[in-house]
């Protein structure tokens, strides 16, 4: 509890309440204070029953009055060093097995950026007693905290929390969690359940309805917190690896890293490049770091020097082309080795690739996957097939006499038979822009940002789509990566109708 007229006895502890930094370290010192307690006190033997510690914090948030430095409110003060210490306590002390927040403010329930490993332990209360009733005690022990002090003009007005509800955003991936937030609604309690906080809220008056907010940061939990955080205003004026090139951009951090960032950049590809770093030997970009924030993604790695593989076929001899095919060929064994339960990114994210991009009207709007079998994904593919037509073309479907709907129909059956097939991680644009070669002669492959679990042709269909630098790079692909030549002219085909 945060009382500043009382903190002003104590000149240090308000000096340090001044400043959003201050109430961090002062956050720490406690749980310092906090966890060299229990440690002291933790039996030398396995043998005792083991106790649960637990943190309970109880909100009651008043303002300052005006004139504070930067005229920030000290509301938005406290939630700022709250901001920073939460992943400070889950870093240095994961030692908590529940946590209970009485009474937060909303704003901090749905601004605070808070790991998925602490928001299933944690626990929201609407008041002290239902507190109680969680610990198994008929009544709590009353102190100074407790009381409702005198409200003033510049006091901030909150709600409390209808019942009890936790703060965990419920996210699905394949045995992991991901990190985009889900939407949930907190509706605050009715007036006559719990007495307001603030006496200046009449009884009577409507409570409003809070949504939770996109969290400003957001990381991968496979990968951990990021370690690098860049400043959005810095990668501004950075110097661009690709300035022609749309959509994302690859900008040099730092003399020996690369960023690439944008509202297209997704934790999937950061998970993708750990998945390769830690399972596989093929040669990647190191993974530095990678986040969301404010919707943007961010991946940061090493900058690999190399030529593209076309620029380097061209004078190469007949033995370096022959050992970078093999070297490939390696790399792309390795990837199908690592087999998944489902299709779509790695962090349960939807499929992406053109074929899913040409709903009518605003494609953003549309979502394929993941899909958990192939028969699943192959419907997904019909489905983006219908997407791309107007409602008014649609309704007119079942007509048996129409050319075009026969001609649909007919692929979507074509669609429908691919059946078979494994799921394997896969690169998923494996063209030769994407294959760098150091000086060494050894290949290096880069741009992850479609890779996922795919169909086991997947790999080869997209290799042999793009448009090959030279003729002879179609022969070369199937020494690469096991071909689907069937498969293929089947993709190619829906890829042509999807965007014609």
């Amino acid at each position: 509890m945060l009382y500043e007229e009382v903190m002003k006895l104590f000149s240090l502890v308000h000096g340090n309440l001044s400043t959003s930094h201050g109430i961090t370290k002062l956050g720490l010192g406690a749980m310092e204070l906090v966890a060299s307690s229990l440690f002291e006190n933790v039996p030398g033997d396995d043998s005792g029953p083991t106790n649960a510690i637990l943190c309970v914090v109880e909100f009651k948030i008043h303002g300052t009055s005006s004139g504070r430095r930067d005229n920030r409110s000290y509301c938005s003060m406290v939630h700022e060093a709250l901001e920073a210490l939460v992943p400070l306590i889950h870093s240095h002390y994961p030692i908590f097995e529940k946590i209970y927040v009485i009474r937060p403010c909303e704003k901090y329930l749905a601004e605070l950026e808070i790991p998925e490993c602490l928001l299933t332990k944690t626990k929201i209360l609407s008041n002290r007693q239902d507190l109680g009733l969680h610990l198994g005690v008929e009544t709590l022990p009353e102190n100074s905290a407790t009381g409702n002090p005198s409200a003033s003009t510049d006091s901030v007005q909150s709600q409390s929390l209808e019942d009890e509800c936790t703060g965990k955003r419920v996210l699905e991936s394949a045995g992991k969690t991901d990190r985009e937030a889900v939407t949930q609604n907190y509706v605050s309690e009715s007036a006559e359940s719990t007495p307001s906080i603030s006496s200046h809220r009449s009884g009577t008056e409507p409570r409003p309805e809070y949504v939770e907010a996109e969290p400003r940061l957001i990381y991968s939990e496979t990968i951990g917190s990021p370690s690098i955080i860049l400043d959005p205003e810095d990668l501004k004026t950075a110097e661009d690896l690709f300035p022609e090139k749309m959509g994302a951009r690859l900008v040099f951090a730092d003399s020996d890293m690369v960023a690439k960032f944008g509202h297209g950049v997704r934790l999937a590809e950061a998970e993708a490049l750990h998945l390769v770093s830690t399972q596989t030997t093929i040669p990647v970009p190191k993974l530095l770091s990678a986040y969301i924030l404010d919707g943007a993604g961010y991946i940061l790695m090493s900058y690999e020097e190399g030529e593209s593989l076309e620029n380097y076929s061209d004078r190469a001899s007949k033995l370096e082309q022959d050992n970078i095919l093999n070297l490939l060929n390696d790399n792309v064994r390795q990837m199908r080795e690592i087999k998944g339960d489902f299709i779509g990114g790695l962090d349960g994210s939807p499929c992406r690739d053109g074929i899913f991009e040409a709903g009518y009207g605003d494609y953003r709007k549309y979502s394929y996957g993941p899909y958990q079998s192939e028969e699943d994904f192959n419907e997904g593919i019909v489905q983006a097939l219908r997407d791309r037509l107007p409602p008014e073309l649609l309704a007119r479907g079942d007509d048996p006499d129409s050319i075009f709907f026969t001609s649909e129909y007919v692929l979507y059956q074509t669609v429908r038979g691919l059946k078979g097939h494994g799921i394997v991680f896969t690169h998923g644009d494996l063209h030769t822009s994407n294959i760098l070669v150091r000086s060494d002669g050894t290949p290096v492959i880069v741009d992850w940002g479609l890779a996922g679990f795919w169909p086991e042709y997947w790999e080869f269909y997209r290799a042999m789509f793009n448009p090959p630098w030279r003729v002879s790079w179609d022969r070369m692909v199937e020494r690469i990566i096991p071909p689907y030549y069937v498969e293929y002219n089947i993709m190619k085909k829906v890829f042509a109708v999807v965007w014609n």
